[in-house]
């Protein structure tokens, strides 16, 4: 009786514990899928922000600044561009004379200012991303492995349940915008932008 007793106290415990351990996958499932879903969103920060830098550079080149003021947003311009990747054709400036009206000293300084906080805000974003996009990618890779450690735990009952976790899983960590973390030397792999963004 006591031997029947003691069977059925592990038998209760080992679905205790697989319960447990299928909980664990399943959250580790929802880590990850919710990685890539923030990863996501911040891409779209990311071209929102270039999108706004350039509508505004664009405006600044439709004006006569003056030889100083254009000088610095060049200058900021490029500085922006070699560090996003951006192609040459985007860098270089482009005139267009039907649009462009003289300015002050005074609001070639204030155009040139506006340009200057949109690429600010632009590459703000860009600093702010590459460093969520690493914890992110850290959060994703330690959440597979969680899984992995935890699916070994489950139990019978519970294997097809797990499986299935398991292959959503697998699914999850090939996505284009979370793999990079899974492939070895990761923490040497290039910028967002080589990452997610081409």
């Amino acid at each position: 009786m006591n031997s029947k007793a003691t069977k059925a106290d592990t038998k209760r415990t080992e679905l205790k514990h697989s319960r447990a351990a299928l909980w664990t996958i399943q959250h580790a499932v929802d880590a990850v899928a919710n990685s890539i879903r923030q990863l996501k969103t911040l891409q779209g920060h990311v071209y929102g922000g270039y999108r706004g830098a350039l509508s505004t550079l664009q405006m600044a080149r439709h004006h006569s600044l003056n030889d100083r003021d254009l000088n610095l947003v060049e200058d900021c311009v490029g500085k922006l561009a070699q560090r996003a990747d951006w192609p040459a054709t985007m860098r270089s400036r482009t005139r267009h004379e039907s649009l462009e009206r003289p300015l002050s000293d005074t609001e070639s300084s204030v155009v040139a200012s506006l340009v200057g906080s949109a690429l600010a805000v632009s590459a703000g974003t860009l600093d702010i991303t590459e460093y969520l996009d690493a914890l992110y990618g850290g959060l994703a890779v330690t959440a597979a492995a969680a899984a992995r450690s935890a699916y070994s735990v489950t139990a019978e009952t519970h294997r097809k349940r797990a499986d299935k976790l398991m292959f959503r899983l697998d699914q999850l960590c090939a996505n284009q915008r979370i793999a990079w973390a899974f492939a070895a030397g990761a923490e040497n792999q290039p910028s967002i932008f080589r990452r997610t963004l081409h």
